[in-house]
């Protein structure tokens, strides 16, 4: 199997772009917070002088008057995943790496590498707008194909058979490894694959660890990459469009209402039940308030998660009339029936495993809870009989 790259360059300003075309020649800048700094998260090629990260005061001391937008994750997330869905009715592997790149898995009676113009290049750029400027690369794995995708022209489509001769005068930075250790590798004089493949692959190991055997492999033209496949998320969510903003809350309550119905009757054809519920509401002007609902177990009904959603809806106090509300379940779990009395820690292990998935949904972090295992039980080292792993893997 071969892999294409499609790399989405500047997806956050395009994504802006997207929405704001009048904007298309003005200097814009997208901001967001590191810690309690203000910095600026991408921006627009007529601006120079300026990186990503950048504190955004000292920008504006360089930059007049530049259009300014606080990064919308939310809308970001929904654009990037229309993207990938419309690629997965095309293609059954694809792999997702945030907004960068987009690794798709091409069946070799599909792709002919020598064909410049082949009909899969079409299909993946036709699925994604012109405005995105995405650059296509295809090679045989994924890191060949990731610089492949580098060296292309926007909404074209580049080939390249991966093999030592063809690689050997690229440059040690497109390396798929850590910018650190390119440094490491480039500062020992090593600044292109050629000078690199030239050394034996012991002096590698010796120098980078097992590291070091893949850049020596890589750089003779050997890449084993494979994807990992994404698997998509059934998606139970609903969402109302009034004709005018409103500020009535009877009209308010009876949508949220209508979309939870709705979004229930969906859970009940796919046999799950609700783990984390999200209320997302559009104010005028494009502010989003946002609030999240975890349950602890699927005994709660309908009637239990209206009342609840209803509830914080006639408590909260909208800053300015709604113009969209939209319903979306995040996380959902099946129904499957578990016999818990025939053994007396069943019970006890599903509500631990429970309360564990509860904790990761409620704070999204991974779970502080492991267990001890065996690892070599009969060693003389005492601190190599046992390991902790996390008590969820």
């Amino acid at each position: 199997m071969n892999v294409a790259c499609l790399i989405l360059p500047n997806f956050k300003i395009k994504a802006e772009l997207k929405r704001r075309p009048h904007l298309s020649k003005k200097q814009i800048l997208i901001s967001g917070f590191v810690g309690n700094k203000e910095v600026v998260i991408d921006h627009t090629k007529n601006i120079s002088g300026i990186c990503k990260g950048s504190l955004l005061k000292d920008v504006l001391v360089k930059v007049k008057n530049p259009v300014i937008f606080e990064q919308d994750d939310q809308y970001y997330s929904d654009v990037f995943d229309k993207l990938v869905r419309s690629l997965l009715k095309l293609f059954d592997s694809i792999e997702v790496e945030e907004y960068k790149c987009i690794y798709i898995g091409i069946p070799n009676v599909h792709a002919s590498l020598t064909d410049s113009n082949s009909g899969i290049a079409k299909m993946i750029l036709t699925a994604i707008p012109e405005c995105f400027n995405a650059q296509l690369g295809l090679s045989q794995g994924k890191y060949s194909s990731y610089i492949t995708a580098l060296l292309s022209s926007p909404g074209k489509l580049k080939t390249l058979e991966f093999n030592k001769n063809n690689i050997r005068k690229m440059s040690t930075y497109l390396l798929p490894v850590s910018d650190e250790l390119k440094k490491r590798i480039y500062f020992l004089g090593l600044n292109d694959f050629q000078k690199i493949s030239g050394l034996e692959r012991k002096y590698l190991l010796f120098q980078f660890g097992k590291v070091g055997g893949f850049i020596w492999d890589f750089v003779n033209g050997v890449d084993k990459s494979k994807i990992k496949p994404l698997k998509i998320l059934d998606e139970f969510s609903k969402e109302i469009e009034f004709s005018e903003p409103t500020d009535n809350y009877d009209r308010l309550l009876v949508a949220v209402e209508y979309l939870l119905i709705e979004c229930f009757i969906l859970l009940q054809i796919g046999n799950k039940y609700p783990r984390k519920i999200s209320l997302i509401c559009v104010l005028m002007g494009g502010f989003k308030w946002i609030k999240l609902i975890t349950f602890k177990t699927h005994e709660y009904e309908k009637e239990y998660a209206i009342n609840i959603l209803k509830t914080i809806v006639a408590n909260h106090r909208f800053p300015g009339p709604v113009e969209k509300i939209r319903i979306q379940i995040d996380e959902v779990e099946s129904e499957n029936g578990v016999q818990l009395n025939l053994f007396s820690n069943l019970r006890k292990e599903s509500s631990l495993k429970n309360a564990i998935n509860e904790f990761k949904m409620r704070f999204n972090v991974e779970s502080p809870f492991y267990k001890i295992r065996d690892f070599e039980p009969y060693s003389r080292i005492p601190e190599r009989r046992n390991i902790l792993v996390r008590y969820d893997s």
